[in-house]
């Protein structure tokens, strides 16, 4: 996925979807560089989110930002009922979690070798 004239764009959108996520109430942000690990997709930007309702209102901002920026998803599973949303914009890919789902799937240590170039732990309980 990595191109010597995207990646600094992505790079980029990547650290605004996280604050759009802050911004958002989202808890546990996390976004992992891919880019040397697999050919899938150079950023995974994960989060937790307390409810369904949050999850929807996530959803329609990335959505939002994302088509202001030429980007249309390139797959996504958007049912706002799951305990885990997926939008997948091809050099980044976002995931939107639960707090059981995302303890269950564990995509921090799947991609442990991951570099990470945002954290916020904090966030609203």
């Amino acid at each position: 996925m990595s191109g010597e004239n995207t990646l600094p764009e992505m790079n980029r959108v990547a650290l605004d979807t996280a604050g759009l996520l802050c911004d958002n109430r989202a808890r546990d942000i996390v976004v992992l560089d891919l880019g040397g690990l697999t050919s899938i997709t150079d950023y995974f930007i994960i989060c937790t989110v307390t409810s369904f309702v949050q999850t929807k209102a996530l959803v329609r901002s990335i959505e939002e930002y994302m088509d202001g920026h030429g980007m249309k998803p390139i797959s996504s599973n958007v049912d706002t009922n799951s305990p885990w949303v997926l939008l997948d914009y091809n050099y980044l890919i976002i995931h939107i979690f639960l707090p059981e789902a995302r303890d269950f799937y564990g995509l921090e240590k799947l991609w442990s070798d991951a570099a990470v170039v945002f954290a916020d732990r904090g966030g609203i309980a």
